[in-house]
């Protein structure tokens, strides 16, 4: 549902309610500064992201993204909100950043610097091996809830208005995972009153056994 993109990473929307500096020349084969402090957050192979040049009280920080030739490429700069690097595998990992109240954006990167993205994330489960995102624009598809298997990307389930139990669904109000891996969500189903929200349980979401629990 997304193509992989090659070196140059691109936000392909833009995060409402907050501040974002993306690099105007993300890609920097000259001479840099070097930080001296820079912490590694994620590697496979010769790839890797750091975290640079925060300020005084560590909260606005670059993060970059190192290949194996030495090139420098930017991902966000001085970002203070939600950033995260996930290890998926030795030759795989991830690079989230959003913020509370808009959008998260998903960019999993492998050993050759191979970059795929996936915008409007939604959770990850802790063991890492079960994904969620609302994706529009599929094709003949509506606005959708699609699940990932991790570390292979591969769809498990899609939810949206074409299936039966889900009249009326366009977005998540809510979306997690909860402490013993289902996952929760409730949607606007149109009606009046308090039976306008409905309610919803994936049990063993990503899994072939996966169970739909409707209030």
């Amino acid at each position: 549902m997304s193509q992989w993109i090659y070196k140059t990473f691109f936000a392909s929307f833009i995060l409402m309610n907050s501040h974002v500096t993306l690099a105007k020349n993300s890609v920097k084969p000259a001479a840099y500064e070097v930080d001296v402090k820079a912490e590694v957050l994620g590697q496979v192979g010769q790839v890797k992201i750091q975290r640079e040049f925060c300020n005084t009280d560590g909260y606005d920080c670059d993060y970059v993204l190192y290949d194996g030739k030495g090139q420098r490429q930017i991902l966000i700069e001085d970002w203070s909100r939600t950033a995260n690097v996930y290890q998926f595998s030795p030759k795989l990992m991830g690079f989230l950043f959003g913020a509370t109240g808009s959008g998260h954006i998903l960019t999993v990167i492998n050993d050759q610097n191979q970059q795929k993205q996936y915008a409007d994330f939604k959770a990850m489960n802790d063991a890492q091996n079960c994904m969620v995102t609302h994706e529009r624009g599929l094709k003949n598809m509506p606005d959708s809830l699609v699940f990932y298997s991790v570390p292979d990307f591969r769809v498990r389930l899609v939810l949206n208005d074409k299936v039966p139990q889900f009249k009326g669904f366009s977005y998540p109000l809510t979306a997690y995972f909860e402490d013993n891996g289902d996952f929760s969500f409730n949607f606007d189903n149109g009606k009046s009153g308090e039976d306008g929200q409905q309610d919803v349980i994936i049990q063993n979401p990503c899994q072939a056994n996966y169970r739909i629990v409707m209030d």
